[in-house]
């Protein structure tokens, strides 16, 4: 914006030079006051809009602090992220910077005639632009504050990492991970770098397997933390790990201060939990908006179940196996959307059976066993702790009816035959 605020004054001087003085004067629309009134009108608009930008930049913050205390901290990044945000501030550093650049260049005894007409009003069309956004940006923040707009935001974000994922195609299934077998004492490789793993490059990690003839099992995976001196990967043969080998597996590990969602499915999926407990916490005690959290939760989750989650084993082109990882699976996933919220809302009938609910129409996306034994798990998980907590004979009544419902629907349930077969 300081660059495009540059560049407007650059193009409303050329276009002063164009415009013959006379033809100037004679335009109702285009100022035609003297050097004096030019400069009193830039330097009052100037006035005006670091006024309203201290009122933009307030409200920021004020917004900031309540969805801090009211989402959790983490959602602020949602916030930071917002164009519309970032696009009202900017409208008004470019504006001010603009009109300050004008200023410098009008004097107050300049002559009519060699008053920069066309930039003095470009700088009034400016200052309405930034009346027009600062309203916006109110009717906008506003809206940003709404919990359902706050959800569907960072369930939005959660759908399109889940569309970067391949769907389930029609083959066989393995019964279990690959199994690496290390070529004598494997030899451990630590970590030299300290904090939250973002991604694993598994196809360099492959390539260098294959050109020294190792195999490298990666004691790691996305979104976990990783301190300085852990166990990072197991190589073998131990004799195959050289300095420059090593350099490069690390570097393949990325590790940075934060998480982010690169390889990390379960990562957006607690920004939609930790949303859920804060509203179930005494403080807020929010029941309505956790329902809410579920609703979106069930729809990430039918969308996942029909996406393959890619395992971590590579092989070289002579198909041996170099590379194992930690691998990610449905369950740990629905595990992260559904046991927090649990042991949070079991004291709430209403949360208990609207989980219930929910399983109840995931399991119409069922695709794979392990998709129906995870949410059968989850079903039986939610309502006893449902109903160990529930004391009118009314709830306990709901509780077991919807479980009952969701269970004879899990079993009901027929597979479609890519998630039937699966190699002996």
């Amino acid at each position: 914006m300081l660059v495009l605020a540059v560049i407007l004054r650059e193009v409303a001087f050329w276009a002063d030079s164009l415009i013959h003085n006379d033809v100037a004067l004679s335009l109702w629309w285009l100022h035609s006051g003297s050097g004096d009134d030019a400069r009193n009108l830039v330097s009052t608009l100037v006035g005006a809009l670091i006024t309203m930008a201290s009122v933009m930049f307030s409200i920021t913050m004020v917004v900031l602090s309540l969805a801090a205390a009211q989402f959790g901290s983490r959602l602020v990044r949602t916030y930071m992220a917002d164009f519309k945000t970032q696009l009202s501030l900017g409208i008004f550093v470019m504006t001010i910077v603009y009109c300050l650049l004008v200023l410098r260049t009008v004097y107050k005894d300049l002559p009519a005639e060699e008053v920069p007409h066309v930039a003095v009003t470009l700088s009034l069309l400016l200052g309405l632009l930034c009346v027009l956004t600062l309203l916006l940006f109110m009717h906008a923040i506003a809206r940003s504050m709404v919990a359902d707009d706050v959800i569907r935001r960072v369930a939005a974000e959660l759908e399109q990492e889940l569309n970067r994922l391949p769907p389930l195609k029609h083959r066989p299934r393995p019964r279990s991970p690959a199994k690496l077998a290390h070529e004598g004492a494997p030899r451990i490789l630590r970590s030299v770098n300290e904090g939250y793993v973002q991604a694993v490059d598994y196809g360099r990690l492959c390539e260098l397997a294959s050109d020294g003839g190792m195999k490298i099992r990666v004691l790691v995976k996305a979104g976990g933390f990783m301190c300085r001196e852990g166990w990072l990967a197991e190589v073998s043969p131990a004799s195959a790990l050289d300095a420059e080998v090593e350099e490069a597996i690390q570097s393949a590990v990325e590790i940075g201060a934060r998480r982010t969602p690169t390889q990390d499915i379960e990562f957006l999926i607690r920004y939609l939990v930790d949303v859920a407990l804060r509203a179930l916490s005494p403080g807020i005690n929010d029941p309505r908006t956790a329902t809410v959290v579920i609703d979106h939760l069930r729809g990430s989750l039918s969308h996942l179940m029909r996406k393959e989650i890619k395992p971590t084993a590579r092989f070289d082109s002579q198909h041996t196996l170099r590379v194992v990882g930690q691998d990610t699976s449905y369950h740990a996933v629905f595990d992260e959307a559904f046991n927090q919220i649990r042991q949070s809302g079991a004291v709430h009938p209403a949360i208990v059976l609207h989980l219930l609910e929910a399983i109840h129409r995931l399991a119409e996306h069922i695709q794979l066993p392990e998709q129906r034994a995870a949410l059968t798990e989850h079903l039986w998980l939610i309502s006893d702790a449902g109903l160990g907590k529930a004391d009118a004979e009314r709830d306990r009544a709901d509780i077991i009816r919807k479980r009952d419902e969701a269970l004879g629907r899990l079993e009901a349930i027929e597979l479609p035959a890519f998630g039937l077969t699966e190699p002996a």
